[in-house]
């Protein structure tokens, strides 16, 4: 009898041959996100993709090794982690420092203003002036902790987007997607990945924590505004602090 696979026409040659594609392709894209995988085996980088290295999206021609020389897997997996890593520190950076520039500005109109509403109330080198400014230093210092926690929030979804376009194509894999295919849809969607996180970490910033920090200059807005809605009632009631009332207890203005 001639060697045909057994009797079964070489279908389980042709299944084994099906898996170790499939596992071949796992660990390509598995290495790509930095993840490195048990057992691995030698491959050329050579015309392989890279990995997106800077938030502006350039695409390295290979990481892991040199153009046409071998290397792991787990080379591969290291080299593309601490490019990642990189990459979300990066983000991470940007999306604070874009709302710390914000924020900064905040911080000098308010104690500019409140500069002057000390002066304006006579109460600037005294026990005010020294809570206010201590108010001022607790609000910064709160706002720094809230930005930190953006950026951190910035990292964490584009770390979580990754991993979601990894487990999503390795099931594409055990699908029947091709390694090339895989590798391919990888890049393109990291890139869209890392240009979301891009924009979303431009776009960092914080309310207006000194305007709600009860700063004093933002207590005589208040008041001047409370004062300014009491003159326009009065005067619209013709000086009554009330609404007039009709027989019927209706509110009129006295105006016809």
């Amino acid at each position: 009898m001639g060697g045909g696979g057994g009797g079964d026409g070489g279908y389980q040659a042709r299944q084994d041959e099906i898996e170790r594609k499939k596992a071949a392709a796992r660990s390509r894209l598995n290495a790509m996100f930095g993840v490195s995988t048990a057992g691995p085996a030698a491959f050329s980088t050579a015309g392989r993709p890279g990995f997106l290295n800077n938030v502006g999206g350039e695409v390295a021609a290979s990481l892991g090794g040199s153009a046409g020389g071998d290397t792991t897997g787990a080379d591969e997996a290291a080299a593309n982690k601490a490019a990642r890593d990189q990459l979300y520190s990066q983000v991470r950076d940007n999306a604070f420092t874009a709302g710390k520039r914000g924020f900064d500005e905040q911080k000098t109109s308010a104690t500019r203003n409140n500069k002057f509403a000390l002066f304006a109330n006579g109460l600037q080198g005294g026990s005010v002036d020294i809570d206010q400014n201590a108010l001022l230093d607790r609000t910064y210092k709160q706002g720094l902790l809230d930005l930190g926690a953006k950026a951190d929030a910035t990292k964490a979804d584009m770390m979580g987007n990754d991993e979601q376009t990894r487990l999503g194509l390795l099931q594409s894999i055990d699908a029947g997607m091709d390694e090339g295919s895989a590798l391919s849809s990888a890049m393109n969607q990291m890139k869209v990945n890392s240009d979301r996180a891009t924009a979303q970490a431009q776009g960092t910033a914080l309310g207006d924590l000194f305007g709600n920090a009860g700063l004093l200059y933002t207590k005589n807005q208040a008041s001047q505004g409370a004062q300014a809605a009491g003159d326009w009632w009065k005067n619209y009631n013709r000086g009554r602090s009330t609404p007039n009332t009709g027989a019927s207890g209706s509110v009129y203005n006295g105006r016809i």
